[in-house]
């Protein structure tokens, strides 16, 4: 969410895609986190809004706070045998990276509920329940068709500090031509 004081821009999900991955990559994130990150805030960011803010938090975190929450989506899943799970976060972590699993799982039948109520992609999560109970139904997402056709509007703010981030990703011919 944006406040209507804040300036915005328009871009479209694959830029923001495409920029969360190359900062992720610069602070030195494996290709694949990198990518998972990237669509987790992407996710986040049409459907609850506040996914930038939520990365540029987690990234100024200590480096084992951010660890756990670039893991924290895998641990999303029911145990064999069992039909529900909670799972609980030390420290509590944005809903943004959780949004994207937590969805995906819905469409196998799988129902969650947070510990707080979830308004924007920034709300602190501690825990998780999952609960097996639903037949498996296929669901669009209007949010992101909308997104998809006409683009997102972000904070200017928020879109220049991750873009700062993720210029570094490419380096300079002078920086290659020394190596």
């Amino acid at each position: 969410m944006c406040l209507m004081t804040d300036a915005t821009i328009l871009v479209a999900p694959r830029e923001l895609k495409d920029q969360v991955e190359r900062a992720s990559r610069v602070l030195l994130c494996e290709a694949s986190t990198a990518n998972r990150l990237a669509e987790d805030i992407t996710f986040c960011e049409i459907n609850y809004s506040q996914g930038i803010s939520s990365w540029l938090e987690a990234i100024t975190s200590e480096s084992e706070t951010f660890n756990k929450i670039q893991r924290s989506s895998l641990e999303l899943r029911i145990p064999s045998g069992r039909k529900s799970v909670d799972i609980n976060f030390d420290p509590s972590l944005s809903f943004a990276f959780l949004a994207r699993t937590l969805h995906t799982q819905e469409k196998y039948g799988i129902t969650w509920s947070c510990d707080t109520e979830v308004i924007y992609g920034n709300s602190k999560i501690a825990s998780v329940n999952l609960k097996l109970d639903n037949p498996i139904s296929p669901k669009t997402n209007q949010k992101t068709i909308d997104a998809l056709s006409t683009g997102l509007r972000v904070s200017l703010l928020e879109w220049n500090q991750l873009d700062k981030i993720a210029s570094q990703f490419l380096l300079s011919e002078e920086i290659l031509d020394e190596s």
